[in-house]
C-alpha cells in the first residue's frame, strides 16, 4: 500500500492545498478493489486522476508522466515570464 499526503502551502497558510497519492485495496459496495489515484486539491477545488479498469498500471504511469511533463513545462514558462518582468 502507498498512501501519502503532501501539503502544498507554506506553514501557517490558511489555504489547504495538498496532493494525495494512493495505491491500495479499498472496499467498494462490499467488494475489495485495488484503488490507485493522484488527487490535487487547493481550497475549494480538486481533481483526481485515477486508474480506471480499462487502464493497465503502465497506462496510468504514462498518464502521470504526461502530467508531470506538462507541469514542468508550465513551471518553466512561468519562471521565464517572472524573470522577464
Amino acid at each position: 500500500m502507498y498512501n501519502k499526503r503532501t501539503w502544498l502551502n507554506k506553514p501557517g497558510s490558511p489555504s489547504t492545498g495538498n496532493v494525495v497519492a494512493f495505491d491500495g485495496v479499498t472496499a467498494w459496495k462490499g467488494v475489495n478493489i485495488r484503488d490507485t489515484f493522484l488527487s490535487i486539491s487547493d481550497c475549494n477545488n480538486s481533481i483526481r486522476l485515477h486508474k480506471i479498469d480499462d487502464d493497465s498500471t503502465e497506462d496510468f504511469i504514462d498518464k502521470m508522466k504526461l502530467l508531470k511533463n506538462e507541469i514542468e513545462q508550465f513551471i518553466g514558462y512561468l519562471e521565464t515570464t517572472l524573470t522577464n518582468k
